[in-house]
């Protein structure tokens, strides 16, 4: 029994060590604590730094898809335009032959193959947005026609197009209409 009771001396000899070394872990452990609470609060800190910045970083990016969606819409509304004044001259000469009143028959049936090319060619273009612009009988509108000659007479209460001599062709996309060649046309305007 004494080996026990040595064993229980020693843990009672060595209990009040331990007693002091928690008063000082309490200390120690509140000193520690605060330090814990500092590193949280600064990894908490950086945390809404990183997604703060994150969200700007994704934000950016959808403006940059945004930006670079309607770049490449632009730029192909731009070649199709561009695409299509090139054939504005040569749909101008076919409506110079299919305008041709007193042809033969042989001529006619000329004239008719010329006429469906025409129509095949407006087609595709108003396919892609481009219109024709026969103004005649409406306001005059600067924007689409460009006056060449002007009469004025009692008949007209507002400028309107008399007579048209080249036709205009505009892009349309949805409500927004630009002008790609304006109509040349005659403009009647009221007297002064």
């Amino acid at each position: 029994m004494s080996e026990t009771n040595e064993t229980i001396e020693t843990k009672v000899e060595g209990s009040a060590p331990v007693e002091e070394t928690e008063v000082l872990s309490d200390e120690a452990m509140k000193t520690a604590m605060d330090g814990v609470e500092q590193e949280l609060d600064k990894a908490k800190k950086e945390i809404d730094t990183l997604k703060d910045s994150w969200l700007r970083e994704r934000a950016e990016f959808q403006n940059y898809k945004r930006r670079t969606a309607n770049d490449l819409l632009n730029a192909r509304k731009e070649s199709i335009k561009r695409f299509a004044e090139g054939f504005l001259g040569a749909l101008d000469n076919l409506e110079r032959v299919t305008s041709v009143t007193n042809a033969s028959d042989e001529v006619k049936a000329f004239i008719d193959g010329i006429s469906m090319i025409q129509k095949e060619f407006l087609g595709v273009l108003e396919k892609e947005g481009i219109k024709r612009l026969d103004p005649t009988g409406i306001a005059f509108d600067p924007m689409f026609m460009e006056a060449i000659v002007s009469e004025e007479s009692p008949d007209f209460q507002e400028e309107t197009v008399v007579e048209t001599y080249q036709k205009g062709y505009y892009f349309e996309d949805g409500d927004s209409k630009q002008p790609i060649r304006p109509a040349r046309v005659k403009v009647g305007k009221p007297q002064s």
